[in-house]
């Protein structure tokens, strides 16, 4: 060691290697955990409802999975709102979407001032549901 700080060292190492990916660390986090049946009871009293939380892609993916519709839904809320917690303010609902890679893991995608809000940073979500419940969770990260 030559005296130098750990930072100082790990900066320079960067600056050096482009290819090194810089650090991450968490900036924000949030969770969020819904019935189902409380979804389902909102889409049958205002069909609208899919339409006001979900974008296009995500309806014709949650609607694509017909026995699991609700869950998907139900989920993709959840996720919205953990990801809002995580943000620290409200976002447009139509502006936040959250659509499978090819091996099924939710990614998530921002629109408009979402984008602008959130910046160079990234959300990561995950989504989970029982017969009953859904649940999401969502870290904000950005690069230091």
């Amino acid at each position: 060691m030559d005296g130098t700080p750990a930072a100082q060292r790990i900066a320079e190492a960067l600056a050096a290697n482009p290819a090194i990916t810089p650090l991450r660390v968490v900036r924000g986090v949030g969770i969020d955990l819904v019935e189902l049946e409380r979804i389902a009871r909102a889409w049958a009293r205002q069909p609208r409802f899919i339409e006001r939380i979900l974008t296009p892609a995500e309806r014709d993916y949650c609607l694509s999975r017909r026995a699991n519709a609700v869950q998907h839904i139900a989920g993709r809320w959840c996720a919205k709102e953990a990801i809002a917690k995580a943000v620290g303010r409200p976002l447009r609902w139509q502006e936040v979407e959250i659509l499978p890679n090819p091996l099924g893991k939710p990614v998530v995608y921002l629109h408009g001032t979402s984008a602008q809000i959130v910046g160079e940073g990234e959300l990561l979500v995950s989504i989970t549901h029982t017969r009953t419940l859904a649940q999401a969770i969502a870290l904000w990260v950005v690069n230091r």
